[in-house]
């Protein structure tokens, strides 16, 4: 083969791979980020863009680092961590955390191992420093919500300016050694128990209040009610002694006459005989005669 020959396939395997060095492909679940002579130039498809593709770099002199873009995972198992009466607690946490600035990643961290690490022995710390201050009453019971959110916050303050974002921890069991449970757990059922008796005397004392209440307004309502039903009765019995006043004066004979029926009538009981008569009833005691003779229906 003639050195011309040779020296064309030389050429064109260089032009290959130059070519094929020429270009890279950004992945939607990655991030890139374009190093020139070791110094970031450029990032590519960052959280919240969406720069996914085909790129182009300069051969030889740019190359590219790769890192995940999606929300990641980091177990943070058996945590001797100490509440705030010293007794031990033996905890498991979850930490969700995502890479939101490749720059500054690179640059603090530049491996996703060595941000790993990192945030183990930061979150290790954001724990002890929770749990040094609360009970483990507190820690088991149901404050569970607070203290992850303390440990968040306080995580997300230690590992800023990493291009980390902390999105959530948590706390997946805080269990106490064997030799103190049964007296951190009988601990708080006294607490309870104390804590039922007093809303228990709290209840009662209101409903004493609200039966005095009640009491007091039974009393008002039926004095007023007392005092409404003799204003009405007086005022009926006064109404109707003005009406048989002004009957007398229209005509004493008839008032007589319907005074003696009235008194008839008060004599009879509805459904037997007359046992007795009224006497001196002056135009009624014929009618009170008839009646004896016949009786009322049976």
């Amino acid at each position: 083969m003639r050195p011309i020959g040779i020296l064309g396939i030389v050429a064109v395997v260089i032009v290959v791979i130059v070519a094929f060095n020429s270009f890279f492909i950004v992945d939607q679940r990655k991030q890139a980020l374009l190093l020139q002579v070791g110094r970031a130039v450029e990032a590519y498809n960052e959280p919240g863009s969406d720069e996914a593709g085909l790129k182009f770099k300069i051969p030889l002199v740019q190359n590219v680092v790769m890192y995940d873009r999606r929300n990641l995972g980091l177990d943070v198992p058996n945590i001797e961590a100490y509440a705030s009466n010293q007794e031990q607690l033996i905890v498991d946490a979850f930490v969700r955390w995502q890479i939101d600035d490749p720059l500054a990643f690179y640059q603090r961290l530049g491996t996703e191992r060595e941000a790993r690490s990192q945030l183990l022995n930061f979150t290790d710390a954001a724990i002890r420093n929770a749990l040094a201050s609360r009970l483990p009453e507190d820690i088991i019971s149901g404050q569970r919500s607070e203290l992850m959110d303390e440990i968040r916050d306080n995580l997300a303050n230690n590992i800023s300016g990493r291009g980390i974002e902390i999105i959530d921890v948590r706390i997946r069991r805080a269990d106490l050694p064997d030799d103190v449970s049964e007296r951190v757990f009988s601990r708080m059922e006294a607490t309870r128990n104390q804590e039922a008796e007093q809303i228990r005397a709290e209840g009662d004392e209101r409903a004493r209040g609200i039966r005095a209440r009640a009491e007091r307004q039974r009393t008002v309502i039926l004095a007023d009610a007392r005092q409404q039903s003799e204003q009405i009765r007086g005022e009926g019995d006064a109404k109707r002694n003005e009406i048989y006043a002004n009957a007398y004066e229209r005509d004493e004979e008839f008032f007589r006459f319907q005074r003696a029926l009235i008194a008839c009538e008060e004599s009879f009981t509805e459904g037997t005989r007359v046992v007795v008569g009224p006497n001196k009833l002056g135009l009624c005691n014929d009618f009170i005669t008839q009646a004896a003779r016949s009786g009322t229906p049976g």
